[in-house]
């Protein structure tokens, strides 16, 4: 699908403020080819409804102060029940490696850690885009 058209959802959670690092991997996924629409602040429902409504094939939420079990736990029903399940879902950010697993377990597709370059999640998105199911 690398030809396709691929348009990415970057959220990040109500609370969290950060932005450096979420808005130098939507330059980096705009410059790869892809659309992003970056959605600063929201709820998990909130985030899953701009998925919906934008008809995103990625939504990769951004972590920087924790929270990422609660969010993907209520994020990927709230997928779910828009009829979103092959919607490919990434997180990135400050995520400690032991969550990595049990993230994969509850329907994240992968989860990046913070300084990667953004070719790497832009070929992963490539290679997995129109591939995916929620678990």
């Amino acid at each position: 699908m690398s030809e396709e058209h691929i348009k990415v959802l970057l959220a990040k959670k109500k609370i969290d403020v950060h932005g450096r690092g979420s808005k130098l991997i939507a330059r980096e996924l705009r410059d790869a080819g892809m659309e992003v629409v970056y959605f600063r602040f929201g709820v998990p429902e909130e985030i899953a409804e701009a998925a919906l409504q934008e008809d995103a094939d990625v939504v990769a939420v951004s972590i920087m102060t924790s929270g990422q079990m609660q969010i993907a736990r209520e994020l990927i029903p709230a997928l779910k029940e828009r009829g979103m399940d092959r919607v490919l879902v990434i997180m990135g950010g400050i995520i400690p490696e032991v969550d990595f697993e049990p993230l994969k377990e509850i329907g994240v597709h992968r989860s990046f850690p913070p300084g990667l370059p953004g070719g790497v999640v832009a070929e992963y998105i490539r290679e997995n885009v129109g591939t995916a199911t929620l678990a």
